[in-house]
């Protein structure tokens, strides 16, 4: 009897200090100096390796449901701590948080690495979504180069729903990741000589992610166009590899056609959007790296602060730009308050011409151009100019 009566004061002792343990724990914030630490044991390294993580943390109070977190991906050769300073402003209303890799590269296939990374990855956004100040449904990953490769793993392999976008700066779904017309999974370590590195069992991607792919059709290590590449691996062109995603989260037409990107910003990009399915693509001319109009994107996808990137579509009768496409004159008729100026661009962003008016119709000759597609530019609409 009384031995029952120990029994019960310790088992309700033990189960008060846990709750009040488990509570406490809910209860932290994130901070700057909160230590996050995420040890793997791999071939590799039999003692374990744990992963430094470089944080920053926005000033002032959280939002009502916690801030969102960005979790930045390097690229090889990279590390976390440059990373997050070179998205502090971009993303100044996120959570950052970046890791860096084992021999400072992501585990894809021949990489130096051959470390653990998306249970890694899957380890941290659990941990994460514990702290009383983040949002548990706005995880963001962003990755650049052999990190974006890395977020397309996650992409692929991770299942947890706060996770809800995934950004791909200049590295798109490689062949490993997706062939056989389907996604795929590593069944234990890669292996650049097995047959796709050792991807063989197949994957099912979750629908309900955003995702957004940011590529450069002039970029030297990752084929824009698909095919083999510097890094050792086989790329699917860029843009067909943002249409199957598009089709994994539910997109049911047709691939947009390559010549029908939309302009935006300056230096141009052109954006490539499936908007029902949540996937949007950026073609861009920044080699291996990311433009300003580039940052300013991802800044507007992540809805960071209030950032406004896209140009707005004005009213039909505001501007009207014909016959487009055409050989020689084209006739601009516009309804803004006089003067404007009129400004015409390449394909690469160039000024080309700029035109101060008090008309409110002016014709262009497009011969004295050579190049086929230019971009007209009056207050804040952009037009697309075809010439035959």
């Amino acid at each position: 009897m009384g031995g029952d009566i120990v029994y019960n004061v310790f088992r309700f002792s033990f189960t008060l200090l846990l709750c009040l343990h488990l509570n406490y724990i809910q209860s932290q914030n994130l901070t700057n100096t909160t230590n996050i630490s995420i040890t793997k044991v791999w071939s590799q390294e039999p003692n374990g390796f744990t992963y430094p993580m470089y944080i920053s943390v926005p000033q002032g109070n959280p939002p009502l449901n916690g801030f969102p977190i960005a979790i930045l991906l390097h690229g090889n050769g990279g590390n976390g701590n440059n990373t997050i300073l070179n998205f502090q402003n971009t993303l100044s209303c996120h959570v950052l948080i970046a890791p860096t890799g084992y021999l400072n590269s992501w585990n894809i296939c021949s990489e130096n690495s051959d470390a653990p990374d998306t249970e890694m990855i899957e380890e941290l956004v659990t941990q994460l979504q514990s702290y009383s100040n983040i949002n548990p449904n706005k995880i963001r990953i962003i990755g650049f180069s052999n990190g974006a490769a890395l977020a397309n793993n996650i992409f692929i392999q991770n299942n947890n729903p706060g996770i809800d976008i995934i950004c791909t700066a200049v590295s798109q779904l490689n062949e490993p990741q997706y062939h056989q017309n389907n996604f795929w999974k590593p069944t234990s370590n890669t292996d650049p000589s097995s047959n796709n590195c050792g991807y063989n069992t197949q994957a099912y991607p979750i629908t309900s992610r955003k995702y957004l792919s940011i590529c450069n059709d002039n970029d030297m290590t990752i084929p824009y166009y698909g095919g083999s590449s510097p890094v050792g691996l086989n790329f699917i062109h860029a843009e067909e590899a943002a249409y199957i995603i598009a089709k994994n989260n539910g997109h049911l037409g047709p691939k947009i056609d390559s010549t029908a990107g939309f302009p935006l910003g300056l230096p141009v990009v052109f954006e490539y959007a499936y908007p029902t399915a949540g996937v949007f693509h950026i073609r861009g001319n920044a080699g291996h790296g990311m433009n300003n109009t580039q940052h300013n994107y991802i800044k507007d996808f992540l809805n960071d602060c209030s950032s406004t990137t896209r140009i707005e579509t004005k009213k039909p009768n505001e501007l009207i730009v014909f016959p487009n496409p055409t050989s020689t004159m084209v006739t601009i008729k516009h309804a803004y308050a006089l003067p404007v100026c009129l400004k015409i661009y390449d394909v690469l962003g160039k000024l080309v011409e700029e035109i101060q008016t008090d008309e409110n119709e002016i014709s262009i000759d497009l011969t004295k151009f050579s190049n086929k597609f230019y971009y007209l530019k009056i207050a804040d609409n952009m037009i697309k100019i075809t010439k035959i």
